[in-house]
């Protein structure tokens, strides 16, 4: 065996369920990988050795956005955020680490490109924050449905 095949990986999967807001009815729902960009891993590498301020290597917010750029490692936020929102349940089960996020008929309507994990010294502030994940999405939210993001992070 190879030492780089016993290096570990971080994995990133979301599941994104859009729904009918009166019916309850699924209008989409879709799994996709998503990219744990440079600056989260490297946020996390700074935890790891105890660097706590800023939040260092905790995810707090949840961001959707209009941008049309495919996601690269180098990224460090989302091309154009639209809109973002706390983490509305964070659960972890032996390496996954579950992030869910659930946006109103009231929030993050638009045409929905783009997606993203923040945290470190995150706000409610567009951009704010360290990227951690970024996934692109294609599909529109308007004030009749509601979205719900499930992202699971494996460190394998």
């Amino acid at each position: 065996m190879k030492i780089k095949d016993r290096l570990p990986q971080i994995i990133g999967r979301v599941t994104m369920v859009l729904r009918d807001a009166k019916t309850g009815r699924i209008k989409w729902r879709g799994v996709s990988s998503n990219m744990f960009v440079t600056a989260g891993k490297n946020s996390l590498a700074d935890h790891l050795k105890g660097t706590t301020e800023n939040n260092k290597g905790i995810i707090t917010y949840c961001a959707l956005g209009t941008g049309t750029t495919a996601p690269a490692l180098a990224d460090i936020k989302l091309q154009t955020e639209l809109f973002r929102k706390l983490i509305s349940v964070r659960s972890v089960s032996a390496n996954v680490t579950t992030f869910e996020t659930f946006y109103t008929t009231a929030e993050g309507n638009g045409s929905l490109k783009e997606a993203g994990l923040f945290g470190d010294a995150a706000s409610g502030t567009v951009d704010s924050g360290t990227l951690f994940c970024r996934v692109a999405i294609n599909r529109t939210k308007s004030s009749n449905d509601t979205l719900s993001l499930s992202w699971s992070v494996t460190i394998a």
